[in-house]
């Protein structure tokens, strides 16, 4: 999850950018690439990733100067990477539907791996829109305006997915689905 001292300072680099500063562009790219990439890893293939990042990016650039104002850094560049992989599965005619749900982890710890794996198996029984709203929430950090923000659909309506979501897994689950949820968005 960004503190906000370090959105501040991506909405600081953001401005620069704006402003032509190609160093702070760099800066927000080295950033965000890779959670970025794991996020559209679960819409798309790596190499179809890497090429819809490439496209962002330099649609970025390109009409830098016909973006309005961007409050929040993080939420408008998943926005952006989303449209362009819609942009690609609709010129592919690819019915668009959320992968297997892996999460990257660097943790060695195997038990926490294990509750991942069930945890994962739970989540895989949801709808893909709750899929997408858990993911984004507990595995990127994004909050509900963000995420309403990023889907394009209203606050009410991920609070009332995401307490669907939650209940399902709570049905299918044991109650370490809370407490693994509070460790996740830490």
């Amino acid at each position: 999850m960004q503190s906000n001292s370090n959105k501040n300072t991506q909405e600081d680099l953001w401005k620069l950018f704006m402003k032509g500063d190609m160093n702070a562009f760099h800066q927000i790219y080295d950033f965000h690439y890779q959670m970025m990439y794991n996020f559209g890893l679960r819409y798309i293939n790596a190499h179809e990733v890497t090429d819809c990042l490439h496209d962002t990016f330099l649609n970025i650039i390109h009409y830098k100067d016909s973006i309005s104002e961007v409050t929040n850094v993080k939420a408008y560049l998943f926005k952006s990477l989303r449209n362009q992989i819609y942009k690609v599965k609709k010129t592919k005619k690819i019915e668009f539907e959320l992968l297997d749900g892996t999460v990257a982890y660097e943790e060695d710890n195997t038990n926490k791996e294990k509750v991942l794996k069930e945890l994962k198996l739970l989540i895989e029984k949801l709808s893909p829109r709750e899929k997408e709203i858990i993911y984004l929430k507990y595995f990127q950090g994004f909050n509900n305006f963000e995420i309403s923000e990023l889907l394009e659909i209203k606050y009410q309506t991920v609070r009332n997915i995401l307490a669907v979501a939650i209940k399902k897994l709570r049905k299918l689950g044991s109650n370490f689905i809370e407490i693994l949820f509070l460790l996740l968005s830490k």
